[in-house]
This record gives structure tokens, sequence and C-alpha cells, in this order.
């Protein structure tokens, strides 16, 4: 082996390598910038080439050797240069977003099935909200299984996102209708806060019918209807028996009003507690020790198949920075087993909406 003409090309390799104006940029400009897998890669190539090409003249001109050998070196550095730009072209390749799920107002959503809208689900989100429905309708058919229906609304107070159910059914309000009218009256007659005060809080707290009936019978039930109608609850109608037919959607919306008239500092805000920890609130009982719970419940049980036969319950959760009315109305009456899991499994289900969506 010719012992000079092996330490040449290395000098040669080596001298390639060093600084030169006219590389292109981004190519490594010094010894110091070259890795050592590269010069070693390089000399390897360059010395096969050598001996697999040149070798076979034996002594054949060093200048064509050289020659040889830095057309192939730079060959070398050129591939190396346009897999860089490859690589570079590919980083600063944009993925593209995910399409998000068309969001619509709960409260305005179709409900003649399960619904579930929030603001900000992309379709990489789809299959998540697939497993929530799943488990909502687990809650729902447990219903079912035993000869029961419901209708629900779950509508989220800082984004319109929500969960609904069958939430144009009408139910039997029975006493869920107390929370309402007294939300009405302490509205436009603040003034029974100070002399009906025990009669309002026995009405709320313990769903005494004779305190509701003292409040009904003295101020009546017309304004009430015209105030429910203001808010966009024209059905929502008192009639001579106290009580009436509603929806979740309509109940829904009333306390939607009661929660913006608590929070901007309406006469309600005065005695809004008198709402905590209310006589058969499946919301108050599953919840109320997670989180304050303003809730009123509602049940009449005089056989199943009767129209007069229903559990039902509605109320402000107050959620961290999403707080939520829930109303859920049943035929179950007697049941709240079956309340209070249905809802705990919506709860979770509004969890996992603003975690994943925000």
């Amino acid at each position: 082996m010719n012992i000079c003409r092996r330490h040449n090309e290395r000098e040669l390799v080596m001298k390639y390598l060093e600084p030169d104006e006219k590389k292109k940029p981004g190519l490594p400009c010094g010894k110091a910038d070259v890795p050592l897998f590269l010069v070693l890669a390089l000399t390897a190539a360059a010395a096969f080439f050598v001996y697999s090409g040149d070798g076979s003249r034996g002594t054949g001109s060093m200048a064509e050797g050289e020659a040889g050998i830095s057309e192939r070196v730079s060959g070398a550095a050129d591939s190396l240069y346009a897999a860089e730009e490859t690589v570079a072209a590919g980083e600063d390749e944009e993925i593209p977003e995910e399409a998000e799920i068309p969001f619509e107002n709960i409260m305005t959503a179709d409900s003649s099935d399960l619904t579930v809208t929030w603001d900000g689900l992309t379709e990489g989100d789809q299959q998540d909200v697939d497993a929530l429905e799943g488990e909502i309708r687990a809650g729902l058919d447990a219903f079912a299984a035993e000869g029961y229906t419901a209708g629900f609304m779950l509508y989220d107070l800082n984004s319109g996102g929500g969960i609904s159910y069958h939430a144009d059914e009408m139910y039997y309000s029975a006493s869920a209708i107390k929370g309402p009218y007294v939300a009405w009256l302490v509205e436009d007659y603040p003034q029974t806060m100070d002399f009906l005060y025990g009669t309002i809080q026995n009405t709320i707290t313990w769903s005494s019918n004779d305190a509701y009936g003292e409040l009904i019978t003295t101020y009546g039930y017309t304004e009430f209807n015209d105030w429910a109608a203001g808010i966009g609850c024209e059905d929502f109608v008192i009639s001579g028996e106290w009580y009436t037919s509603v929806k979740a959607r309509d109940f829904a919306k009333l306390w939607c009003h009661m929660y913006d008239r608590v929070v901007s500092g309406g006469s309600l805000a005065g005695i809004i507690n008198i709402y905590t920890d209310t006589l058969s609130s499946a919301i108050s009982e599953t919840l109320g020790g997670q989180y304050t719970v303003y809730s009123k419940g509602g049940w009449i049980g005089e056989g199943r198949g009767s129209y007069y036969n229903v559990q039902n319950d509605a109320g402000i959760v107050m959620k961290g920075e999403h707080p939520y009315v829930l109303v859920i109305l049943s035929d179950a009456y007697g049941r709240l087993d079956l309340l209070d899991n249905l809802v705990y499994i919506l709860d979770q289900a509004h969890t996992e909406l603003t975690e994943t969506a925000g």
C-alpha cells in the first residue's frame, strides 16, 4: 500500500472540509463544526472510490486522483446539503388543524334525543364525546329498566354549551314550581323578604304546601305567568290549582334568570341561601358536598302511569369557572337513587367537557 498516497488522500479530504466562502449556507464551515462521524464517513468513502477506481492504475496521476476525490467528496457534501434542505422543509410544514364540530347553544339545540354541544370541540374529540354519551345513556337506561322516563337540561352558564335529553317533554311540576315562584315574588315584591321571610323559607327549604298556599293566595299567579313569559317561557302557566306542566328547557330558562339576578346583586341574592340543602333534592344530595348548590325539588306519587307521579329537581351548581343550571324531570316518584346517579353522571360529563374544550 502506498503510505504517501494514503496520507495525501486524508489531507485532501480535510482540505475540502476547511472553511470556504463558496460553501452553501447551512453546511459545516470548519473543522471544529464538523462532526467526527462525518469526517470518518467521508474519508472512508473517498478511500473506497480511490482504491476501487484508481488503484487499478497503480502509480497513476496523483492530480487525477485528487480531482476524483474532490469530485466525489463534493458530491457527498451536496447530498448532505440536499438532505438538510428536505428535513428543514418537513419541519416547516404545518400540520393541518382539526376541524371544529359546529356549535349551537344547548338552550336552542334540538333535544328530541341525547344532545351534547360545547364550543371548541374538534373532530379529534368526537371519540371522547361518544364515550360521554354512552355513559349518559347508561344513566337513562337505568330509568327505562324500571319502567320510568326522564328528560333533562344541563346548561353551562359561561359557555352556553351543555347536555340535554327530551328537554321539551312535559311533566307535572309538583313543588319544583315553588323555586321560580319565590324568585319572582322577591324580585317584584322585595319587601316580602322582611315580613314574610319565615313563610318564604318554609316554602323553599321544607317545601311546605301551606306556606306556598299563603303566598299564592296573597299575590296570585297572573303576574308570575307574565314574568315567566317575559323570560321566554310562554307555555309556563300556573292555573287555579297553583301548579303547572313544565318542560326542562323552560325550567332551565327560569333558573338561568335566577342566576343572573343573584350575581347582579338583585333582591334574590338576599335570600338565595334558603335554596341550599333543600328537602329531597338529588342535586343537593349528590353535589352539595363539592359545590354550593341552590335547588328545589318536587314530587308527588299517585301511582305509575298517572300524570301526578313525578320526581323532579332543578337548580344551580356553582362549579368554579363553569357554574351550570341543571333540571331533571321524571315520572320516577320516590326513586331519588335514579336521579342521584344521573346527576353524578351529568356532572362528570360536564367536567370532562370543560377539560377537553375549555
